[in-house]
């Protein structure tokens, strides 16, 4: 009986951590009006207009993988709000997505030389869990949490791959802090430093 106890509430234990996982969310980043979406899913409804895959092009940055991706999409796309990164993919397959709006509201535009503005409601996103945690990449997290610490990878990891980047920061974040809930990968670290936490 204790056993099945036991069982029970380990049991419960991972389906309620499954499900606050899954309503986290976080606010995408964006940039030139094009809103991303990686490692997460939008908040806000959309329609799917197409998807779009890299050429040969692997840079050593993600900034330059991001731009080369949002090039790709306005050649085919020209009024698409958001890219939606497919897992697995290596940042070079995403669906250009359309965010339903009201008909009344007017599509606001930058002046001049000035970035367009996005409607802040269609930057939260829905996180994806990987490997039993979330992974806030291009995104921060919109729910309280407690900053654990910070990790990177060794200089002796070499990989550029960003699927291997991101398993090994994940694998070395869940080694220091085994209770931690997510890693908010740092811009400008080349995928290679991340702050661990664990919501409240």
């Amino acid at each position: 009986m204790r056993l099945f106890r036991s069982a029970l509430v380990i049991v419960f234990s991972v389906v309620f951590t499954s499900q606050l996982l899954a309503q986290v969310e976080g606010v995408a980043n964006d940039r030139d009006g094009v809103v991303f979406f990686i490692e997460s899913m939008p908040a806000s409804p959309y329609r799917h207009l197409g998807t779009v895959e890299c050429s040969a092009f692997s840079p050593d940055d993600i900034d330059p993988l991001l731009d080369h991706v949002v090039k790709q999409a306005r050649k085919n796309y020209e009024e698409f709000d958001a890219l939606i990164f497919r897992p697995g993919k290596g940042l070079c397959k995403a669906d250009a997505v359309q965010f339903y709006r009201d008909p009344k509201a007017k599509r606001r535009r930058g002046r001049g030389n000035d970035e367009p503005q996005v409607d802040e409601a269609f930057k939260l996103s829905k996180a994806v869990e990987r490997n039993g945690m979330l992974v806030f990449l291009q995104n921060n997290p919109s729910n309280e949490y407690t900053l654990l610490g910070r990790v990177e990878t060794p200089v002796t990891f070499r990989s550029k791959d960003i699927e291997e980047l991101v398993d090994e920061i994940s694998k070395i974040s869940k080694d220091t802090y085994p209770d931690m809930d997510a890693i908010v990968i740092m811009e400008g670290s080349e995928l290679r430093k991340a702050s661990v936490i664990k919501f409240k």
